[in-house]
């Protein structure tokens, strides 16, 4: 299929759209006609602009309430699509895309409709044009595809078809079993996106809410799979459109669309075999910020067991758990610290072929420098690092290489492996960074729901590789106040502020863990717990006297405690009993113990 992109996808003036559009690899472009309000040039020369970046002009967005209307407006009507139809020819573009007509005084009459479009059609022939007829959700009459194709089929005239919408489609419930009633040869145009829920308001829903295929929960993949499969071949157009995505530049906004057309077609999505587990997590520090999180770490039961045989660089062992703390004065990891002090500066995560997916990194994306191990490597959008190893860590060549081993693992271990983690992101690249682990790491993610902070909402989407244990929780807020907004304040960067490590036996190790590094949790909570569950009191005072938090679904029981922050970063302690779910019932007790924190060791900051 041939891949395009509309012009409406994108903010900033046309020529920026169009070269954006060429060097992220579409082959076409749809130009929305008020995009040419604002170039600077006639219509050929956007013609040749287009032309001289090696991308076709593919149709020409969009005419709209023209058919049926009351005959007082049909002659009108026609003189308005002949001015369309003369801009479209001297664009260059093949089609004019013809919207369903929405006004209210649309008549409802297929014939009349019929009618209207093949005398548009006979006069879209006359200058080699094509017509495509799009049904529109929020339209008056003409709600589905099977709509538009019976009047298509009454206007009977070869140079109209349909265009295809994926969010109007779906918005309607129009299905993909009527497709089999479609002739592919009669549909000129797919236009693609995404939406987080179509149970909303269909004009809110298809004028605002649109995101990248990927991004939301439609099954956008499935439609364009069906229609390949009864033999579609032409273009495919994305036509995504919200304020998240306008706030990004046009090259972000066209790379990330044609990683979402890689995930569509298949391309972008190895399956949930790309990633296989978590190899270890890089914390950078330095400093008091390294003793405080040795102490941390030695309270948590992680023991030193190699360091680095030159440099500053040791690893901290408990089971499945690897942590590499990276006190080095140069590199990648020190750049890290010096922006955000102690931080997560990157994740080794063990993969099934680590050259492949390295070289999935953008072309146009500059090799990082001061890699702090010799293995291959690749970024996210939101400036996340990851370390692709084949291998367990200590398993691989270069680990022998640059480290010696000082003590053992510590036998039993208390922490057995790393349950999930979160990542903070800025709201204008979350979108983003949700679709990088989809379509380059082949992660699987799960409905978007909003956390209640005290000072906000944290908005949340879980990702998970697919033998699920790699399992996060990416979260955004556009709140000033909010604990993770805090924490992107304080970092600069996207960053991972929060990691949950598995125990099978919670109150065992919290009676060990001093008090003073665990998060005091509000003591209403407990009071609050038995309205909600039917626990013994004695559960529920060994909960509180260590601060352990509680919740069930229908898998089992989750058993949670939090270690106070270090920089923002902050550790979790998890049993499951069954249960799915990562503690998200939880999630707005933990940030108000957090922000109580935060506002009682700053409350002099305003004086």
């Amino acid at each position: 299929m041939l891949r395009a992109i509309s012009s409406l996808s994108f903010s900033g003036p046309l020529e920026e759209k169009i070269v954006a559009a060429a060097h992220a690899g579409f082959a076409g472009i749809e130009v929305f006609r008020e995009d040419m309000v604002g170039f600077d040039g006639t219509p050929e020369d956007v013609a040749a602009l287009a032309a001289r970046h090696g991308i076709a002009i593919v149709s020409l967005q969009s005419l709209r309430d023209f058919e049926a209307l009351p005959e007082a407006e049909r002659a009108w009507a026609l003189r308005r699509a002949g001015r369309f139809l003369d801009l479209a020819a001297r664009l260059g573009a093949a089609i004019l895309v013809v919207c369903a007509n929405t006004r209210p005084q649309a008549l409802d009459d297929p014939d009349r409709a019929a009618a209207d479009l093949g005398e548009l059609a006979d006069m879209a022939a006359a200058r080699g044009l094509r017509i495509g007829y799009e049904a529109l959700a929020s339209s008056t009459h003409v709600r589905t595809y099977l709509d538009a194709w019976e009047i298509v089929g009454k206007a009977a005239r070869p140079n109209l078809g349909l265009v295809v919408n994926a969010v109007h489609s779906f918005a309607a419930e129009a299905g993909l079993a009527g497709l089999d009633a479609v002739d592919p040869a009669r549909i000129f145009l797919l236009h693609i996106a995404d939406a987080p829920i179509t149970r909303i308001d269909q004009r809110l829903l298809t004028e605002a809410f649109r995101l990248l295929p990927g991004q939301g929960n439609l099954p956008v993949a499935e439609l364009a799979t069906a229609l390949t499969r009864r033999g579609y071949k032409g273009p495919v157009s994305v036509e995504a459109f919200n304020e998240q995505l306008r706030a990004l530049k046009p090259a972000q906004i066209a790379k990330d669309a044609m990683r979402a057309l890689d995930l569509v077609e298949g391309a972008g999505s190895a399956g949930g075999d790309v990633v296989l587990d978590i190899a270890f997590l890089e914390i950078a520090c330095g400093g008091e910020d390294a003793e405080d999180l040795r102490r941390m770490l030695a309270a948590l039961g992680f023991v030193a067991t190699h360091r680095a045989r030159s440099g500053e660089v040791t690893l901290y062992r408990q089971g499945d758990i690897r942590l590499l703390v990276n006190e080095e004065r140069g590199g990648l990891a020190h750049s890290f610290y010096l922006l955000q002090g102690l931080s997560v500066s990157a994740l080794g995560l063990r993969v099934t072929d680590a050259e492949a997916l390295a070289a999935r990194r953008d072309e146009a994306e500059p090799e990082p420098e001061g890699a702090s191990y010799a293995l291959p490597l690749i970024r996210g959008p939101a400036g996340s690092v990851f370390y692709l190893l084949e291998k367990a860590l200590e398993d691989s060549p270069f680990f022998a290489k640059m480290f010696e081993a000082v003590a053992a693992a510590p036998a039993p271990a208390r922490l057995l492996r790393v349950d999930h983690f979160a990542q903070a992101l800025r709201p204008n690249l979350f979108l983003s960074e949700l679709l990088f682990y989809r379509a380059i790491l082949g992660f699987g993610s799960e409905a978007q729901r909003d956390v209640l902070d005290p000072h906000g909402t944290v908005r949340s989407r879980v990702v998970a590789n697919g033998n699920g244990r790699v399992r996060m929780s990416l979260n955004s807020s556009q709140e000033a106040g909010t604990t993770t907004r805090r924490f992107l304040e304080r970092t600069g960067l996207a960053a991972y502020h929060h990691f949950a490590f598995a125990t099978d036996d919670i109150f065992a190790l919290a009676r060990s863990l001093p008090r003073a590094l665990v998060l005091a949790v509000p003591a209403n909570y407990y009071d609050d717990l038995f309205l909600r569950f039917d626990l013994p009191e004695e559960t529920v005072a060994a909960m509180r006297a260590h601060g352990i938090l509680y919740d069930r679904d229908e898998g089992g029981e989750y058993f949670q405690l939090y270690t106070r922050a270090l920089n923002g970063v902050f550790f979790e302690i998890v049993q499951r009993g069954g249960y799915r779910g990562l503690g998200a019932a939880n999630a707005a007790v933990r940030m108000l113990a957090q922000a109580r924190e935060y506002e009682s060791e700053h409350a002099f900051d305003a004086y």
